[in-house]
């Protein structure tokens, strides 16, 4: 590996590192993902907090419930067609009576370079991860 291309893994793990700790000092908030690929590579890659999987047979109606025991609850949905949908009729239903945090959701493509547009793509850096934000 070339230092040009050493020095752009490491900048994209500590920005990503930067991420996961940033979410991992949410206080009392509900993370809401799609699936249980992205709620693994998220405790893969170090996340320690709650998470709800929306598409775990799980509703937007469970979620609500489970919603009003935390102070906030971030969606931090897919970047593609499906997870767009799936966001825009969560924030429909839920909007006004659940507090929902988007920054999460905007800043994963971002603080991934554009390397992650699934949250289950978080795997592939997971072991580096871990060791940088345990």
């Amino acid at each position: 590996m070339s230092g040009k291309t050493l020095a752009a893994e490491s900048s994209l793990i500590e920005s990503l590192s930067h991420f996961i700790r940033k979410l991992n000092h949410e206080e009392d908030a509900l993370v809401v993902v799609e699936g249980i690929r992205d709620a693994k590579a998220l405790r893969d890659s170090g996340f320690d907090g709650e998470i709800f999987m929306l598409c775990h047979k799980q509703n937007v109606s469970k979620l609500e419930n489970e919603a009003t025991k935390y102070r906030k609850t971030i969606l931090l949905l897919d970047n593609d067609t499906e997870g767009k949908k799936l966001s825009a009729r969560t924030r429909r239903i839920l909007g006004g009576r659940i507090k929902l945090d988007m920054y999460y959701q905007h800043e994963l493509l971002p603080a991934s370079k554009g390397k992650i547009r699934h949250v289950e793509e978080f795997a592939g850096f997971a072991e580096k991860l871990a060791s940088f934000v345990g």
